[in-house]
């Protein structure tokens, strides 16, 4: 099986793009504690396990439990849309699922954080203008 590219910045974009779906539009402007705590408790799952399989069954527990993993954005809910995206790094990149998933939980935990400064420091650089 080939390895598709997996960059840092396809990470971030992705972890921005669905905060943003779920949390900008929900008129949460953010997840409060609990969701930086839920985010901060994802990434500790997977460091500890250093497994997917094992990752996607303390979302599912989480998602029963916790409301925050079950916000709703136009695509799904928080806990969906990032289960789907653990099932493409899986699919690309097998051998590394696991480090990219711990990259792009910390990234999530950051726009959550930063949401409300997303528009104001964008993640992609405007064109200069001479």
């Amino acid at each position: 099986m080939k390895q598709d590219t997996i960059t840092i910045d396809e990470l971030v974009r992705q972890a921005e793009a669905i905060i943003q779906d779920c949390f900008a539009s929900s008129g949460r402007s953010d997840g409060g504690s609990t969701g930086r705590t839920q985010l901060s408790n994802a990434i500790d799952a997977i460091n500890q396990s250093g497994s997917v399989a094992v990752f996607r069954n303390w979302l599912r527990y989480q998602t029963a439990r916790e409301e925050f993993w079950r916000t709703r954005g136009s695509k799904g809910t928080l806990a969906e849309q990032i289960d789907k995206y653990v099932q493409s790094l899986h699919e690309r990149a097998p051998q590394e699922s696991a480090r990219y998933l711990t990259y792009f939980l910390g990234f999530m935990r950051r726009t959550l954080i930063a949401l409300r400064y997303l528009d104001q420091i964008p993640t992609e650089f405007k064109e200069a203008t001479r």
